[in-house]
């Protein structure tokens, strides 16, 4: 019987890469609303370009909220990579983390040193997975976690340290009512995909 080979480090970062930018899409279409169409652009085509319009708004909407959500993931996969493909140790810091950013405002390094809490978890899961056998993502977190009740504890932790972030960013940046009425809607469709996935792994 052939042996079926494992996976290898660049494989798995792929794979992990893809299954985030899933959920972020997810994340992206139940969040932002889609133009809805109207019996009127039959009866007056000329309103069909409008909503033509607003379509390709709101696909580039869809994409803009899905890549920049996706950050922190990417960062934490990318040094979660480094870390077992040199293996050496990596550390988490504003210099690593967000070498491009410039700090010049104490807003700026709040917002980022609490963004490091999301990293250093992420860090670890991508590790987990990456360290885990399996040839799709659903098998490297079951293998990874082995039960539902560990899964649900990183997601736990995740939680508390997007709280911590998104609560800083509609204090500091993002303040009127129609932003945190949008964070409370984002946490819980983050919350539902999360769900979601636990049950469908275990």
């Amino acid at each position: 019987m052939e042996q079926t080979l494992a996976l290898t480090l660049e494989e798995k970062q792929e794979i992990i890469l893809a299954a985030e930018k899933r959920k972020a899409y997810a994340l992206a279409r139940e969040l932002i609303q889609k133009p809805e169409a109207s019996v009127w652009m039959i009866l007056i085509p000329i309103l069909f370009i409008h909503h033509a319009f607003n379509i390709q708004k709101y696909k580039k909407s869809i994409h803009g909220f899905a890549e920049n959500y996706i950050k922190t993931r990417e960062k934490a996969l990318e040094l979660a990579f480094y870390s077992m493909k040199e293996e050496k140790g990596v550390i988490i810091n504003l210099e690593n983390c967000f070498p491009s950013v410039e700090m010049h405002e104490e807003k700026e390094v709040r917002i980022c040193e609490k963004q490091l809490e999301e990293i250093r978890l992420f860090f670890h899961h991508y590790k987990l997975l990456m360290d885990a056998r399996g040839k799709s993502y659903e098998a490297m977190v079951k293998a990874a976690y082995g039960e539902a009740g560990k899964l649900k504890a990183f997601y736990n932790a995740l939680e508390k340290a997007e709280k911590e972030v998104l609560r800083y960013v509609n204090k500091s940046f993002q303040t009127s009512e129609a932003a945190l009425e949008v964070t409370k809607r984002m946490e819980k469709i983050a919350g539902g995909i999360r769900e979601k996935e636990v049950k469908e792994v275990f």
